[in-house]
């Protein structure tokens, strides 16, 4: 056999081997032997079709490489959104049970032989702070252990400059057309309310400022861990629409036991607050919304009615 046929075959051979063992590196070595100058026509296309098949086949392993990475990368989002989901359930699912359980201790309240104590408002307030700080304290524990960050439950100042704007612009709006209501009524000679001046400073109390830190407890865990949860737990686009309005609906029944009017109430304000939520992310404007309109309402003498 003609030496030069025998140095191509045995590049060839040494080359295959290292193809089988999944090294590329020398490839271009077994295109060396293409040049029809240099080597028999029969070894030169040998040759070529030696090197294009090395190249097909690294080509389709470098593909299956990254299509197995790819899987992997899908299949790690896929177990985290897996486990995401379980936390954010057991979160949301705490949250109804410990509002359901909130409604039972009001309900439990309105027994005649516990609505006629002389003290059953303090009773109320003591018991609904209680309540709400073990909710607050109960579903805080849940995401520090789970180790979600507090900024997918609304506690972030990012956007907070533009919901506070926007929540004392809102606020006003609120405020105002419940004044304007108020002044209508006066001016006609109802006796819906028990004043005529708008706004009464003799409401005025401990609970108006204590409401500085109800309103955002009160928003944490509505807002923040109830439809913050439920927005991510439900799929499609109008996920946030529907926990608004889960949200909205759970809220306004927990204030059923004090009155339907408050409960009414409670739906409507939890419709405003729970868009503005789902428009910025952040407790902040909220916060700042419950806090006006809520305070701005018992000045007014609303809360008489409830």
């Amino acid at each position: 056999m003609d030496e030069n046929i025998r140095s191509a075959l045995l590049t060839l051979t040494v080359h295959a081997k290292k193809v089988i063992a999944g090294s590329y590196e020398d490839v271009q070595q077994i295109f060396s032997l293409t040049k029809p100058t240099a080597h028999a026509p029969e070894v030169a296309d040998l040759a070529e079709t030696f090197g294009m098949m090395v190249v097909k086949v690294e080509a389709r392993e470098f593909a299956l490489e990254q299509t197995i990475r790819q899987l992997k990368d899908e299949k790690t989002k896929v177990e985290f959104l897996v486990k995401l989901r379980s936390q954010l359930s057991i979160i949301f699912i705490s949250t109804v049970l410990l509002t359901t359980f909130y409604i039972f201790v009001l309900g439990f309240l309105e027994l005649k032989s516990i609505a006629n104590h002389p003290d059953i408002s303090q009773i109320r307030e003591y018991a609904s702070r209680f309540v709400e700080l073990m909710t607050l304290g109960i579903v805080i524990l849940f995401i520090r252990l789970m180790r979600l960050p507090l900024r997918e439950f609304g506690i972030t100042l990012k956007g907070g400059l533009r919901s506070a704007a926007e929540s004392v612009g809102i606020s006003i709006l609120v405020i105002g057309l419940l004044a304007a209501f108020k002044g209508y009524m006066v001016q006609s000679g109802s006796e819906l309310f028990r004043e005529r001046e708008i706004f009464n400073p003799a409401y005025f109390g401990i609970s108006y400022l204590t409401y500085l830190l109800v309103a955002p407890m009160q928003e944490f865990i509505a807002r923040g861990a109830m439809q913050g949860s439920l927005s991510l737990l439900l799929p499609g686009k109008h996920s946030g629409l529907l926990a608004v309005l889960v949200t909205s609906f759970l809220f306004g029944a927990l204030h059923m036991s004090h009155s339907v009017a408050l409960s009414l109430s409670a739906l409507l304000t939890s419709f405003l607050w729970g868009w503005m939520y789902d428009r910025h992310k952040t407790l902040v404007g909220v916060s700042i919304s419950h806090f006006l309109v809520g305070n701005a309402a018992g000045l007014m003498g609303y809360w008489t009615f409830f």
